[in-house]
């Protein structure tokens, strides 16, 4: 048994990216520094017997830092997307358990406010992403989720054929409830209506209709939004 544990709060991250990316790649993954790292000032190193930048206020054998492999091998799903989420969620204030993240020659601190810099280490870190935790004990033990679930990751074919049909099937059932409640007509489920039952559903879908509108309008908004961040670097 490891006389060390990787701090909570990293042990929460590294299970919800299993939990997204199943069948990732673990080959770069890392906890606990090698011997180049014992011989440096490094979060891989055991908080108290190891050289490390901070003392945290408890007395466990701690690791600071998590290494991801960068192959996730999940389609439509990246390390870029992955550290680009944690970063907004860093720079809006909603994440603080974070001190940098370092991923394919560039690194991002807390201390610089996450602005992004070049990284020049001796690892340009291509194949797996740096995460480094806090040494403050509330957050260091933190395992609320980090939301890598709320990932915006583009539709497959599979995707967009599932949700076009549940697209329909949900029309289908709005269209049933219009029939019977405001319409009081018997339809079987699944059975189209008449010309004329159909003009009369549509005076009285119209407020189904702009709410669609209002939550397309949202998701544009929000994807916009991703999109000029990412630009932003």
């Amino acid at each position: 048994m490891a006389d060390w544990v990787l701090v909570p709060c990293l042990v929460r991250l590294r299970a919800e990216l299993n939990g997204i990316a199943p069948g990732r790649d673990k080959k770069s993954d890392g906890t606990i520094g090698d011997r180049a790292h014992r011989a440096s000032v490094s979060d891989h190193n055991d908080d108290e017997t190891g050289r490390v930048p901070i003392r945290d206020a408890d007395s466990k054998h701690e690791v600071h830092a998590f290494d991801a492999d960068a192959d996730l091998r999940t389609p439509n799903l990246t390390m870029e997307m992955v550290v680009r989420h944690l970063l907004r969620r860093c720079r809006s204030g909603a994440e603080k358990r974070l001190r940098y993240i370092i991923y394919n020659r560039r690194i991002w601190e807390a201390s610089n406010g996450w602005r992004q810099r070049a990284y020049t280490g001796s690892s340009p870190h291509t194949e797996h992403a740096h995460f480094s935790a806090s040494y403050e004990t509330a957050r260091e033990v933190d395992t609320s989720s980090w939301r890598l679930e709320d990932i915006p990751v583009a539709l497959t074919d599979a995707d967009k054929k599932w949700l076009s049909a549940q697209i329909d099937a949900a029309a289908t059932r709005a269209a049933e409830r219009v029939w019977k409640t405001r319409l009081n007509i018997a339809v079987q489920s699944g059975a189209k209506p008449s010309l004329q039952e159909a003009g009369s559903i549509l005076r009285y879908t119209s407020s189904e209709h702009h709410r669609i509108e209002d939550e397309l309008q949202s998701l544009r908004t929000e994807v916009q939004k991703v999109l000029a961040e990412e630009n932003q670097g």
